[in-house]
């Protein structure tokens, strides 16, 4: 059981820090004038998806988890059009959720320090504790954000602050990545 979840922790975890690592370097390099095409372009994916998901409904027989994927692709369609309809609105919502992550993966990774690298009885787990409470941290700072002013500034800490989720992310995976003991 134990082993089930830690590989089913690792699988997510090297897909977050992948995710996390293309996101962040992206956001490093993608110039201020892009920032209204990639809102665009993300209302443009939320309709798709939203209508895809009316049409998986029609198609479907119904049961509640139909009606629990409608109301998730009408409210993809919704923010979808706003995205659309409000200019601006894509680096908002990029800054607050850049404020966000952080805070959530700084409690999943105490969860996980507490839970699975403490367990397993290695050396120095307590150093995740410090990682992700320095990740809370600046996640809180985030939500100050002094930078609002200037998007190539917002750009760059929220590259940042990705960059740094998945170097802790990178870093708890070698302490709840079990070794195989060597028996002589």
């Amino acid at each position: 059981m134990l082993f089930n979840s830690l590989s089913k922790l690792k699988r997510t975890m090297v897909m977050a820090i992948i995710f996390l690592l293309f996101t962040g370097l992206t956001m490093f390099v993608v110039p201020v004038s892009y920032i209204p095409v990639l809102g665009k372009a993300l209302g443009f994916y939320l309709l798709v998806l939203s209508i895809l998901k009316i049409l998986d409904f029609i198609s479907s027989k119904k049961a509640m988890i139909n009606y629990i994927g409608l109301t998730l692709g009408l409210l993809a369609g919704f923010f979808g059009i706003l995205l659309y309809a409000i200019d601006g609105l894509f680096l908002t919502l990029l800054n607050w959720l850049t404020g966000t992550l952080p805070i959530v993966l700084g409690f999943m990774g105490l969860y996980h320090a507490l839970t699975y690298a403490r367990r397993s009885g290695r050396k120095g787990w307590w150093f995740l504790i410090i990682l992700n409470c320095l990740l809370l941290l600046f996640g809180t700072i985030l939500f100050v954000n002094p930078w609002a002013d200037d998007p190539r500034a917002v750009l760059w800490v929220i590259g940042g602050t990705l960059f740094y989720s998945a170097l802790v992310y990178v870093i708890s995976l070698f302490w709840i990545w079990p070794f195989q003991q060597q028996t002589a």
